[in-house]
Parts: C-alpha cells; sequence; structure tokens
C-alpha cells in the first residue's frame, strides 16, 4: 500500500479549518480540483457521496470520522485499487494549526497504481490545503 502525506500551517483555528472542511459544500470554493461534493448524510463514518472532479465524477465514501480532528475519504479511481484520502487537523507550535492531507493505494492494483501516482496527486494536496488554510483564515478574519 503506497502512503504519501502532505502538510501546512495556518494561523487558523482548528475548529476553523474543521468546519470549513467538514462542510464538503465549500469544498469548490478552496480546492480547485473540485467541481461539486454532495454526502448522502451527515458528515460520519459510513456516509456516502458523489464528489465531481475535472478527472471525473467518483462515488465516495467516508470510513473513519473523528470530529474536530480527522476523516479518511474512500473512492475507486481506477478498478481494483481504492484511494483513501487521510485528513488531519491539530493544534501545532506557536498558536498555528497544521493541516495534512495523506494518500494511500489500495486494492489489488494498488501497490503498481500507488507507487506511479501517490507522490504525484500528494504534491497537489499543498496547494489545496493553502486553500482550505486561506478559507479558514478568513471565516475568523484573520486572513
Amino acid at each position: 500500500m503506497a502512503e504519501q502525506e502532505r502538510s501546512v500551517e495556518t494561523k487558523a483555528s482548528p475548529e476553523a479549518v474543521w468546519k470549513v472542511w467538514s462542510d464538503t459544500s465549500t469544498w469548490p470554493e478552496w480546492n480547485q480540483d473540485v467541481q461539486s461534493m454532495a454526502l448522502n448524510g451527515p458528515f460520519a463514518v459510513g456516509t456516502t457521496g458523489t464528489m465531481k472532479t475535472k478527472q471525473g465524477t467518483r462515488q465516495v465514501q467516508l470510513t473513519d470520522v473523528v470530529p474536530g480532528r480527522s476523516f479518511r475519504l474512500e473512492t475507486t479511481v481506477i478498478p481494483l485499487t481504492r484511494f483513501a484520502f487521510e485528513c488531519q487537523v491539530a493544534a501545532g507550535p506557536a498558536g498555528k494549526t497544521t493541516i495534512s492531507q495523506g494518500i494511500r493505494v489500495g486494492g489489488p492494483l494498488g501497490g503498481l497504481v500507488g507507487g506511479m501516482m501517490s507522490r504525484q496527486i500528494a504534491d497537489t494536496f499543498p496547494k489545496l490545503l493553502e486553500g482550505l488554510a486561506r478559507k479558514a483564515e478568513a471565516s475568523e478574519g484573520r486572513g
């Protein structure tokens, strides 16, 4: 199972970051790859939904949620693979907040596909995490 992670720091509080991140209707506002994101229920374990990106429309599922701290969103991008996006927010040093997103690629072809794609995908995370940070900072008047 391939794994890559990227992080950014923000002046926004962990609570502000979580509020934006867990409101999937805001995703297109700060993540340039997401055109729409709709969940079929609450932001909780087991909830499914549909995410439309520039690359296509994907069925997604929240497979782990620790309110205020982390969540994992899983989808199939390529047959016989399972892409898990692991997202965390935590209080960091000097009053800053650390926002992290990782990717794990599993499934029968996960090792092969993940080895080829996980670093490339993870390298897109800092830009979207910076967008999330700006949105959270603005929500608190810290932008």
